[in-house]
């Protein structure tokens, strides 16, 4: 059988988001099809989809007990669900097999097991398959809720520091960790067959096949609503905003992430609303030093991913990856442009030390002078790592383990406490 067992996912919703991502204006066309002729939908849509056999998830297992089956002598049938070209093509691209039987009558899609029947003696054999739980909490990213403490932020800088901004601050990362997963699920629901291809991301739960489709998107619709309607529930204002940040985030999922530059530009921005997310929620406006600061800083960041993506890209030998707009040639400019941002970042921080709004925050603000050397420590060395490649695909991630960036951060609170007394 070929629907969810030797493919480990539902073939149906593969085709239909691989047919949803290659051009969403399509969408009309579903219902149409539906109504015409309930019984070739799924024709249909294998048909336009065009999946790439080469990028389904399949059990290696049974993969391999079939191929030794095949090499004993028996014949093997692919049974499939699935229109004959589409069958016939995996068949190619697998080539284990003597027949293909399309739309053959079998066990319903979902099983997961196999059977081999010779002679009256049935064996199971398979791949096993973990649970749905535990890949659902893996593909909702908890470790990605690190970025979402950038709430915190206006009010560290305000010195709002009562229990009332906190509490605040917590609504915010509460609904906007919510909202991230929501749109990590939908991201890699989409991504699923150009992750596949990738040499790590190829074990997300998704894109191997532990984690369903149907339940991904299911979990998303139910995150998404939770996390925006805690926001509005709390204050109108950080409902819009974390709206912003979800819409803003299902673009760039579906689209911008494929444009040169405007992805890197996207990605700045959704840091910064997680910083006006905060502002929202606490009442604290935000200064402008604050917010050029953040944009410039984020920015180098993002494009310090990109950098790290590219690198990788060129060391395992590849010109171009699925899905973005970069080639490895690309490289050597996006390493400048991320240099130039994090230092125009520590410039921003110069100036604004010099601002009112320090004069009257900070009664001892030199020794806010001492975290400009330890800015520069920081962004410094993490650029040079780049450029050796020791940093991963995703900086903030690789900063929050790593101790010489937390001893830098430590640094710069003492010397902020000491300017503040």
């Amino acid at each position: 059988m070929l629907d969810g067992v030797l493919v480990r996912s539902s073939l149906l919703w593969e085709c239909l988001l691989a047919f949803l991502k290659q051009d969403l204006r399509r969408i009309w066309m579903l219902p149409l099809w539906l109504l015409r002729d309930r019984a070739r939908f799924a024709r249909r849509l294998y048909a336009a989809a065009a999946i790439d056999a080469a990028t389904l998830p399949y059990d290696r297992a049974l993969l391999a007990r079939l191929a030794a089956e095949r090499a004993s002598g028996r014949r093997i049938v692919l049974a499939a669900g699935a229109s004959p070209p589409f069958a016939r093509r995996v068949a190619a691209h697998l080539g284990l097999f003597d027949l293909v039987l399309a739309e053959a009558p079998g066990r319903p899609a979902g099983l997961h097991d196999y059977e081999v029947v010779d002679a009256g003696h049935a064996a199971t054999f398979g791949g096993r398959r973990g649970g749905s739980a535990l890949a659902l909490l893996r593909a909702l990213r908890p470790r990605q809720w690190l970025k979402n403490l950038l709430v915190l932020m206006p009010m560290l800088a305000g010195h709002e520091l009562g229990l009332p901004a906190l509490a605040a601050s917590a609504v915010a990362f509460a609904a906007f960790s919510l909202c991230a997963s929501s749109a990590y699920l939908l991201n890699d629901s989409l991504d699923a067959h150009d992750d596949r291809l990738h040499p790590t991301k190829q074990a997300r739960p998704i894109a191997s096949g532990a984690l369903g489709i149907p339940l991904a998107l299911s979990a998303s619709l139910v995150l998404a609503l939770a996390g925006l309607g805690l926001a509005l529930l709390f204050h109108p204002v950080l409902g819009a905003v974390a709206g912003l940040y979800f819409v803003s985030t299902l673009a760039y999922s579906t689209w911008l992430k494929r444009l040169m530059m405007v992805d890197i530009i996207a990605l700045a921005i959704l840091y910064s609303l997680r910083v006006l997310g905060g502002s929202a929620a606490t009442g604290i406006a935000p200064s402008f030093w604050l917010i050029a600061f953040s944009f410039f800083l984020f920015l180098s960041l993002a494009l310090l991913k990109r950098y790290s993506e590219l690198f990788n890209l060129k060391r395992a030998g590849r010109e171009k990856t699925r899905g973005r707009g970069y080639i490895t040639a690309d490289k050597a400019a996006v390493g400048i442009m991320g240099i130039n941002s994090a230092f125009l970042s520590v410039l921003i921080v110069l100036l604004y030390f010099n601002s009112s709004n320090v004069i009257a925050l900070y009664p001892h603000r030199g020794w806010l002078l001492a975290t400009l050397p330890l800015l520069v420590l920081w962004l410094g060395r993490l650029w040079i790592l780049a450029y050796r490649g020791k940093v991963n695909e995703d900086p903030v991630l690789y900063v929050s383990t790593d101790r010489t960036s937390l001893a830098v951060f430590a640094l710069c609170l003492v010397c902020a406490v000491a300017a503040a007394r």
